[in-house]
């Protein structure tokens, strides 16, 4: 057994997802969430900074002395994986590879082969997705494509604006003309979306990545027998941006009353 706490960081909101999937799978495990809301979003951003933003981030969750790391994050996981590992001395989990053999199981065992990817600009510029398929099974068609504009809005609580909606289908309406067996959903952010998405995509199945991430974590800890069995559950919310901001939107998100601590980068 281990009771320190699980670091769990996003460039945002969109983490609080992988929160909720925790709270679920892992309900006796403490964490500590850093969302970097001060200079979300990541998606623009070129992979050395990316790459600065996440050491920070690790930095400080090693500093709090956490057992464990999950990178909530898309556009890390997708670009600067392998630094994070080389660098630092424990277990990093990102939210893309999880999501991506799950994709690969659920197609094989069902016999499906068109997979539509969302995500942000950086992720699929680092072609990532299209690599991992390829390599573990190139029969699968994937499309990848960006949607810049989601993250922004979800920040800004745009979530149910009617202006939203139509940039989702502006997105998403080639795959409604030509449907796709399951769409992933390659930022933490966009299962916030996942009733906009589902209306426009009505067949298709979306798949959420902070799930697999999630349960490959749990598997993690308990092969090492390291999860956490003590009844006291430490639960402590930092971002580096609107304090009072972050605490009314993440409340929507996760249904708890948070109040986030500030923290600052050097």
């Amino acid at each position: 057994m281990d009771s320190r706490p699980i670091g769990v960081f996003d460039s945002g909101l969109g983490g609080l997802t992988v929160i909720n999937a925790m709270s679920k799978t892992m309900p006796g495990e403490s964490f500590i969430y850093v969302g970097d809301t001060a200079r979300v979003p990541y998606g623009g951003k070129n992979v050395d900074t990316i790459r600065t933003y996440g050491r920070q981030i690790v930095n400080f969750l090693q500093s709090q002395d956490v057992k464990a790391i999950i990178v909530a994050c898309g556009t890390v996981s997708s670009n600067v994986m392998e630094s994070l590992n080389e660098e630092f001395d424990l277990p990093i989990i990102d939210v893309v590879r999880p999501g991506i053999e799950h994709c690969i199981q659920i197609c094989e065992e069902n016999n499906k082969k068109k997979i539509g990817v969302i995500a942000t600009e950086t992720t699929v510029k680092s072609g990532f997705f299209q690599k991992m398929f390829k390599e573990k099974n190139p029969s699968i068609e994937i499309d990848v494509r960006a949607c810049p504009l989601f993250v922004p809005l979800i920040e800004e609580g745009w979530v149910k604006n009617i202006v939203l909606s139509r940039i989702a289908e502006a997105y998403l309406r080639d795959w409604q003309e030509d449907p796709i067996d399951f769409l992933i959903l390659g930022c933490t952010h966009y299962p916030l979306l996942s009733p906009i998405l589902q209306s426009i995509l009505k067949d298709t199945v979306l798949l959420d990545m902070a799930v697999a991430a999630v349960e490959t974590t749990h598997q993690y800890l308990a092969e090492n027998d390291i999860l956490n069995e003590s009844p006291t559950i430490l639960k402590d919310f930092y971002v580096s941006g609107d304090l009072e901001k972050f605490n009314e939107m993440s409340q929507q998100v996760t249904g708890q009353a948070i109040q986030a601590k500030k923290v600052f980068w050097d």
